[in-house]
């Protein structure tokens, strides 16, 4: 489960490849990368700007999501650089290791990922459940949990417990043959089935509840539960807002995403462990690799669209100072009218 965008600098760079196609793999590669951070710096930006007035749960987990996305990226960036400026880097103990420990941002962002989705899941079908049950430092230390596991998962080669050196080279974990290197095959690659059925069966979930909000919302309008929690403080909940829509549909995209293009990933490491001849698959992972790219660079900008009014409005903001003071005013206006017209619905 990792990028193979690097590799295809490796096998371009054979004496038999011409050079102007290597120039133009080269270019696309730093290209790609470079536009994957710009999108993810852009919306770590955009997320900034919104932080005031968007649920914290969610800037958190965006947050978490972009930050990672970020990290992989530029971490890719640098690796492939130094592929492409050392000739033998493949024979580097160093450059093998860092190429196993950038794993964990692969992980973090999948690991990120099922969080949101299982933070949806309950939110949108046990909204009861949610609001006693699942607190914000919950989810903080659900997700600090989730990226240590994945952090000793990784870095556990290093301790004799997985394959990734065999003291000439940089070596596959799919190629394990001593027993302890073949269990941690098994134990990566099933650790990455299990995040793909919980991911697959909360999104389905949550595809059918806002599927069914929806079409409630058609025909009755937004009802505000109102929770009293265990402090005796008031908390109003509108669970079917805009905001709350809006961004069940984005996390479902970015876990269908996830699923569509981590599952290529998951069979290509498959067929590479069963098949003998790594050549008459090599094509096949590296396109895998790709796929598994293209999702780290598209999250941003999902996230972009996600708050596309909160963009629009901050490139438009030197025309409307005077009119978005108003604007303002005129939103307290409604949200004070909304609340009083809150109605109380009864316990159950």
């Amino acid at each position: 489960m990792e990028l193979a965008v690097t590799n295809a600098t490796d096998s371009s760079s054979s004496p038999a490849t011409p050079v102007l196609p290597v120039f133009w793999v080269n270019f696309f590669t730093y290209a790609f990368y470079i536009f994957g951070i710009f999108g993810n710096l852009l919306s770590l930006f955009t997320l900034h700007r919104a932080r005031s007035r968007s649920n914290k749960r969610h800037v958190f987990m965006l947050h978490c999501l972009l930050a990672n996305d970020c990290f992989l990226l530029v971490g890719h960036l640098v690796l492939t650089f130094m592929h492409d400026t050392w000739m033998n880097n493949n024979d580097n103990l160093w450059m093998c290791r860092s190429c196993v420990l950038f794993r964990f941002f692969v992980w973090g962002t999948v690991c990120a990922a099922i969080v949101m989705a299982v933070d949806r899941w309950l939110a949108l079908t046990k909204p009861f459940f949610y609001l006693k049950h699942i607190s914000f430092r919950l989810m903080k230390r659900t997700i600090a949990i989730l990226w240590f596991e994945v952090l000793c998962l990784v870095c556990a080669p290093f301790f004799g417990f997985g394959l990734y050196w065999d003291e000439t080279q940089c070596k596959d974990f799919q190629d394990a043959e001593k027993p302890l290197d073949v269990l941690y095959f098994y134990l990566y690659f099933g650790h990455g089935v299990i995040l793909t059925i919980a991911m697959v069966y909360t999104n389905l979930a949550v595809m059918k509840a806002l599927c069914v909000k929806d079409s409630h919302i058609q025909n009755n309008h937004n009802e505000l539960i109102r929770h009293i929690n265990r402090r005796g403080s008031s908390m109003t909940r509108n669970w079917l807002t805009e905001e709350e829509r809006s961004f069940g549909w984005f996390v479902l995209l970015v876990c269908l995403g996830f699923v569509t293009l981590w599952v290529p990933q998951m069979l290509a490491t498959l067929l590479t462990r069963f098949i003998s001849d790594k050549s008459a698959i090599k094509q096949i992972k590296m396109a895998a690799g790709v796929l598994l790219a293209f999702q780290f660079v598209l999250n941003p900008y999902l996230n972009v669209l996600h708050h596309w009014k909160l963009v629009k409005s901050t490139c438009s903001r030197p025309k409307n100072i005077n009119a978005s003071g108003g604007s303002a005013s005129g939103s307290r206006s409604v949200s004070l009218r909304t609340t009083y017209k809150v109605s109380t619905p009864q316990m159950l």
